[in-house]
């Protein structure tokens, strides 16, 4: 891959543009969600630890099924299973949007539709990427990569905007109907898509379980696909969790109302979207475990700083070099898991990756924990000074990552 070549020439291809754009609507909706909930649940019971509950059971379903995913993906088409996944986003949502123009929406009901919700979005972000890099082929994967992570940035951005608006101007309500229209047009787009998707063409496909086993077993051998998995799990154990205290430190430590924090959240997604950007353009093969370790140090510097600014201004600026190095990551792990394992062990390699990307649960229990204990501001600075020990420790294992 070089960097000559527009990421923006991939969006002639119908079938990339409409996979794309789907994806980029789904994610808008998934960041409005994260900021309105975590605003709301703080508003309702005071409790850091009860907004990081709400990251955990999103992102758990990521451990608990995302290799099944990849496994599922050879035995259906990815499609067709997208598009079941939208349609059960859609009825979620409306269903949580009715409670709530009730006045009947209560924590438990917002914590049950964050399980759901975690559940598809643990099948849909393996398949639909797979299904990105399939149409692009493989020399152009890198581009397709980043720009889509570009895209889901950029969603980082307008999704907390848009959420802390709907709050504070409608209320949940607001919030949840709109990603349902969301989630619709996601739908109506992947129903036009007209692409085969089935790797393995010819191939029976193998039983799930056994499909499993197989995939981590091919996982074990290749030490290069190891590293990128294991920097994966340090980022979503000490890095990533620091989403969950901006709600907090916002409303807390900062006393903004929900239209300022969606601000604050979102800048983190300006500079995720700048750096995947700058990724897709000037990106060289020869970088690619570079770009990726120094975007995991970067993002834990960064949440260092950020715990220690009394300013709103200060720590808006922080985020944007947050989301920087947060690029740098996002971008190369699906890249380096893509390009590292063969055609065929490729859904289940992606699958592998989003078991890992799962493992954030643990990381924001850790973070809600510390933060209930010794308050939002030393919580996040203590992870992050664990993660950058881990990560240290982990280029010492694991020599590949960063060559």
């Amino acid at each position: 891959m070089t960097g000559t070549i527009s990421p923006f020439a991939l969006i002639g291809n119908v079938a990339f543009r409409r996979v794309w754009v789907s994806g980029a609507l789904s994610n808008v909706n998934r960041w409005l969600e994260i900021l309105a909930v975590g605003v709301w649940v703080f508003d309702r019971t005071g409790s850091a630890f009860d907004v990081t509950l709400m990251f955990v059971l999103r992102f758990l379903p990521l451990m608990l099924f995302g290799a099944l995913a990849g496994s599922l993906a050879e035995r259906f088409d990815r499609r067709t299973l997208v598009i079941a996944g939208l349609c059960v986003l859609v009825a979620n949502s409306v269903l949580l949007g009715v409670l709530a123009a009730l006045g009947a929406l209560e924590v438990w009901h917002v914590a049950a539709g964050a399980f759901l919700n975690g559940m598809i979005w643990s099948g849909e972000m393996p398949l639909r990427r797979t299904m990105l890099g399939d149409i692009a082929g493989d020399g152009r994967v890198a581009q397709a990569m980043g720009f889509d992570t570009a895209t889901n940035n950029a969603t980082r951005m307008l999704g907390p905007l848009a959420g802390g608006a709907l709050l504070e101007g409608i209320g949940m309500s607001g919030a949840f109907f709109t990603g349902a229209a969301l989630n619709l047009l996601s739908l109506l787009l992947m129903a036009r898509v007209r692409v085969g998707t089935d790797v393995r063409t010819g191939a029976a496909p193998a039983r799930v379980l056994t499909a499993l086993r197989d995939g981590f077993r091919y996982i074990r051998t290749n030490r290069p696909l190891v590293a990128t998995l294991a920097v994966t799990v340090v980022y979503n154990i000490w890095g990533f969790p620091m989403t969950s205290m901006v709600p907090v430190i916002g409303k807390d430590a900062l006393g903004l109302t929900a239209f300022p924090v969606g601000v604050l959240q979102s800048a983190e997604g300006l500079g995720a979207l700048l750096g995947a950007l700058g990724i897709a353009w000037f990106g060289r093969a020869v970088w690619f475990r570079r770009i990726y370790v120094f975007g995991v140090a970067s993002y834990m510097v960064s949440a260092i700083v950020f715990a220690a600014s009394p300013w709103f201004l200060l720590s808006g600026t922080i985020l944007v070099t947050a989301g920087i190095g947060g690029a740098c990551f996002a971008t190369m792990q699906a890249t380096l898991t893509y390009l590292g394992a063969s055609p065929e062990m490729r859904n289940r390699a992606m699958g592998a990756l989003t078991i890992c990307i799962g493992t954030g649960p643990i990381g924001f229990l850790h973070m809600g924990l510390l933060a209930e204990w010794l308050g939002a501001y030393t919580a996040v600075t203590v992870v992050a000074v664990e993660g950058l020990v881990i990560l240290a420790l982990a280029l010492v294992v694991w020599p590949e990552a960063r060559r």
